[in-house]
Parts: structure tokens; sequence; C-alpha cells
């Protein structure tokens, strides 16, 4: 549920923070005073659209802020989970902070995390359901009622549209790969020709992986060799090659250090000291004169520097590195297989596509009879609430219609595959669906769009979201003036309606009507005023004094009467006195 809602800038909005409670909330006050505002705020917190236009003028951004307590965190948790974030929502409540600047940045927080809007949208499903009258119109749209249908289905009906989808997906890929392989044929042969021109040429160029690294390589030795080359003469030179080389004068040293060992047997060690240095020069000297960097000639360096243009060529003209260009060889060579062996290729594209649409049509058909056992269960619930909404009358029918044949396929893969027909399939089967009702004993079934006025309208969505909210998880459930265009009784049934889904959910209404008023638990009043020239909005929570004025008002005008009071503490004596099962 919704704990605390923080809004600051955002239109006629200078700053509140909103606490709720569980249970039914109510939002009254007077048009445009910005009780719709707080409902856009919320429906952004979740991931909504947002725009610079909700800043409030004068302010470089807008800021959002609740807090939210999930009773079941486990799907919410998940998303986190794939996410990396490092939120523990089974501890902790979640805290969502959206700021929108004039710049369009958008900068979200969950529990003071960087996040993003898409996170959002991900995790808002669980936290928000938010009904306005946009939705009226998706209810008046038929291209809706089938996910509408499918989303009255549990989790067998939703693990099968899952499957459907997977094997769905892999058929429409095989479709257009089919559909692509029948280009016009003067295309395919000019598109031959060129990657038959660009293989033929990559062939020669013989490529082999990592060969222009390795040429470089001994590029850049051999353009050391000659250097390399002198100083090892010369240092050949100072060890063994010149009349005074080092081992040369090592040897006189030794005789003379011998001749005066004779003389004077201080020097008895030295001998054979130089004896060992004698031997580690060799050895030095030895290592020196076998250092070779390779016999190459010129016209090998030449080769080689010629090879790395060649290769440095094909890389700028192909836009590719040497890896890439051997990878896309090998693309164009089956590429260049396929259309030569076009007929080939084609019964075996052939065969694929029709074991992929057979396969993906079987699991159509389950999704179709699952679909028509869920229409039988919903028809029942949602005459059951109409009943209960002084709809006692209407009829409910949910009609199927079969897509039709896919024609492209049809021309082109039957022959081939002796298939009898293709349908046409989709992301949803191949079902198209419809409501059909009818509001009046008497009257035929027709099209929802044709016979719903507003305030049928408003019943039948208030109807469906209490059918479809018995199984949902808990979430804050949003109704922006469901009730518009009732009155009377069936106000009365609309308000406890609402207060029946409250006992799952955390309702928070937009409203108009007393009765609706009267039933929620708790009622806030937003008010405008004129501060400093500036218009602002304030939102206070009523207490029960406050509530009775407010929905006098509601019933007798601007203006309370006696009478007016009077009914309006009845309204609230019946609903929170004896009204407990309302």
């Amino acid at each position: 549920m919704l704990i605390t809602l923080s809004i600051e800038n955002f239109a006629i909005i200078d700053a509140v923070q909103i606490d709720f409670r569980d249970g039914m909330s109510v939002l009254s006050g007077e048009t445009g005073a910005g009780k719709s505002i707080i409902i856009d705020a919320l429906g952004i917190l979740c991931g909504g659209r947002g725009s610079t236009s909700f800043i409030r003028e004068g302010f470089d951004k807008l800021i959002v802020e609740g807090m939210f307590s999930l009773e079941k965190p486990q799907k919410v948790q998940r998303e986190l989970d794939k996410l990396g974030m490092e939120i523990d929502l089974s501890a902790d409540p979640l805290i969502i902070r959206r700021e929108i600047q004039k710049s369009g940045t958008n900068i979200v927080r969950l529990n003071g995390q960087l996040s993003n809007v898409s996170t959002l949208k991900k995790i808002g499903q669980y936290l928000s359901d938010i009904h306005g009258q946009n939705e009226h119109q998706s209810l008046l749209n038929p291209k809706e009622h089938l996910k509408l249908l499918d989303a009255f289905g549990e989790s067998d009906h939703q693990a099968l549209l899952t499957a459907y989808r997977e094997q769905y997906n892999h058929y429409r890929d095989l479709r257009s790969e089919w559909l692509a392989s029948h280009q016009d044929e003067t295309d395919e042969r000019q598109r031959l020709s060129f990657i038959e021109f660009q293989a033929t040429e990559i062939e020669e160029l013989q490529l082999i992986k990592g060969e222009d690294e390795e040429l470089e390589a001994t590029s850049r030795r051999l353009q050391n060799q000659q250097d390399f080359t002198r100083q090892v003469e010369e240092l050949n030179q100072l060890f063994t090659d010149s009349d005074y080389a080092i081992l040369g004068q090592l040897e006189k040293t030794q005789e003379l250090l011998t001749s005066i060992e004779k003389i004077d047997n201080r020097f008895a060690e030295l001998p054979e000291r130089i004896t060992q240095v004698t031997y580690e020069i060799e050895d030095i000297a030895g290592q020196i004169a076998l250092s070779d960097m390779g016999d190459m000639d010129n016209q090998s360096i030449d080769e080689i520097e010629s090879r790395l243009m060649e290769l440095s060529q094909a890389k700028r003209k192909y836009n590719m590195t040497i890896p890439e260009i051997l990878t896309y060889y090998e693309e164009i060579s089956e590429e260049i297989f396929q259309i030569t062996h076009k007929e080939q290729y084609i019964e075996k594209l052939a065969a694929k596509v029709e074991t992929a649409y057979d396969k993906a049509y079987e699991l159509a058909i389950q999704l179709h009879k699952s679909r028509q056992y869920l229409a039988i269960n919903l028809t029942d619930a949602i005459l059951q609430e109409l009943n209960d909404l002084y709809m006692g009358n209407s009829r409910f029918d949910v009609r199927f219609t079969e897509s039709q044949q896919d024609e492209a396929l049809m021309t082109s893969l039957s022959a081939i595959t002796n298939q009898k027909s293709y349908l046409s399939l989709n992301a949803y089967g191949y079902d198209t669906a419809e409501f059909f009702v009818a509001t009046n004993a008497g009257e035929s079934l027709k099209p929802l769009i044709r016979v719903a006025s507003g305030g049928e309208l408003s019943r039948f969505m208030l109807a469906l979201k209490t059918v479809f909210s018995r199984d949902s998880l808990p979430k804050t459930m949003v109704f922006d003036e469901i009730d518009t265009g009732v009155s009377g009784r069936v106000a009365q049934a609309i308000a406890q309606k609402m207060a029946l889904i409250s006992n799952i959910h955390q309702v928070l209404c937009i409203t108009h009507l007393p009765q609706v008023a009267a039933i929620a638990e708790t009622q806030l009043f937003i008010s405008k005023a004129v501060q400093q020239g500036r218009t602002v909005s304030r939102v206070d929570t009523l207490s029960h004094i406050e509530r009775q004025e407010t929905i006098a008002k509601m019933i007798s005008g601007e203006e309370t009467t006696a009478a007016s009071l009077e009914l309006a503490e009845e309204l609230l004596a019946q609903y929170h006195t004896k009204g407990s099962d309302a």
C-alpha cells in the first residue's frame, strides 16, 4: 500500500505531503483544486509518462516521492534482484523518488539507489492500478478485450500463453526468412554478383587470423636489424677480434701475474681469479657471437611491408578487422550457397516453416479452448457484479472471431508443403475477441461500443476491476471519477463495490458523490487558494465533523442546509457504525 506521497513543484502544487491509510480513501474538493494532479503524481512515480510541462512555473524541476509497504513483495523483489539492486523488501519499505528537470532529465532513485524509468514501469504494475477516463476508451476498444480476457486466466492459462508466444516468435522469424527468400530475382542476381566478387577477393587475400599483428612485430624487428648487426660486430671486436680484445688482454694479464707470483707469494691467488673472470667473459662473448636476427635480405623486408599494406587496404575497404573479414566471408559464402542452391535451401526452409507453424497452431488451438472456458467464467462473474450494480437485466458475452488466412504463405508455401491452409497467427494466437452486451431486457446483444452510456461504462469497468482484483496481489487501486454519470442507488452500489475491493487492495478514489465519499474510511480534501499572487493547492485529512460538512455540500451545493447535514450524518453513520459489512 501507499504510505506517504510527497509532491513538490507539480503544476499548481507547491509542496504537499499526504499520509495514506489502508482501506478506502476518498479525495474530494472543488474542480481544478488538484485532485487529479495527485493521481498524476502517483502515476509518474509508478513509471508513467513524465513531462516537463508538469513542472510548476518558475521552477527548474519537480519532485515526487512515495513510500510503499508491500504485503507480498516477492515479485517486486525478483525484479529488483534481476537488476542487481541491494534492496531487501522483507525488512524495509520501498521508497521511490523521481525528479523531472526542465532539461528533460529524469532522476530515479529506489531506496536511495539510482535507477531508471524502465525499472519503475516493471515494478509499478505491482504497486498501483490507476483507472481514469482513458480506461473507458480502452474498454470500448475491441483490441483490448482479448487482453482483458487473458488477464482473467490463472497460472495454467498464463503458462500456455507464454509457451505459445515462444513458439510463435520462432515461427514468425522463420516466416520472415521465408518471405525474404522470395525477393525479386533481379535484386537477387545483383546481390549474388556482388558477394561473389567479395568472396573471390577475400579468398585471394588468403587471410590468416593474427597475421597482420605477427607481421607488424616482425617489421619492427627488421627495421632495427642494421643497428643490431653493427652493435654485435663492435662487441665481437671488443671481446675477440681486435689486437686489443678483452680476452687477449686478460691472457696477457694472467701471464704477468703468474710471473709476479713467483717473486712475491702475495699475488698467488690472483692468476686463478683472472682464470674465473676469463671463463665468464668467454661465455658472454660466445652468446654475442651466436646472436642473429635472421638472415633477412632487403627483398624479404619489402615483401613483409607489401603484405602489411595489402592487409591494411582490405581492412579499410571492408571497415573490419581481419577476424571480422573472415567471419563476413563465412556469412556471404553461406548466402552464396543458399542462392546458388536455392531449390534445396527452399525445401529445407519450407519444412522448417511448416513444422514451426504446426507447433504454434497447435498451441493456438489450446489457447482458444482455454479462452472459451475463461469466457464462460468471466461472463458469469461480470453478470453477478452487474446485478449488484443494478444492471440485473444485462446480458454479457465474449464472442470470438478466427483470423483470416495468411495470404502471403498461402501463395508461396502451400504448393511446396501441401498444407491446405495457413491461418494468420499473431502474438495472441488466431483469436480476436469482442465484448457484446445488452443492457435492457428484450434487446439483442450488440458490441459494447454501440450500447453503453457513460454511467453504464463506469459500471462495466468497475465490474471488471472487481472481478480481476480478487486474485491479484494487493496494490493501490485508484479510481478517478469512475462514478461519473450515476446517482441514487447506483451510486450507493458503486460505493459498496469499491469498499468491497478495499478489503483486498488499498483504494484511492476521486469522487463528487456523497455516497462514495461517506463509505470511505478516510476523506482527504483538496483545496486551492491564492497566496502572494500564485495559486497553490493544499491537502487536509478531514475530521468527522469536517466530513459531515463536506458531504452535505456534495448533497445540497455550496450552501449546506440542516437537511443536507442530517443526511450526511446519516450516510456516515450508516457506513461506519453498522456499515462494516458494506
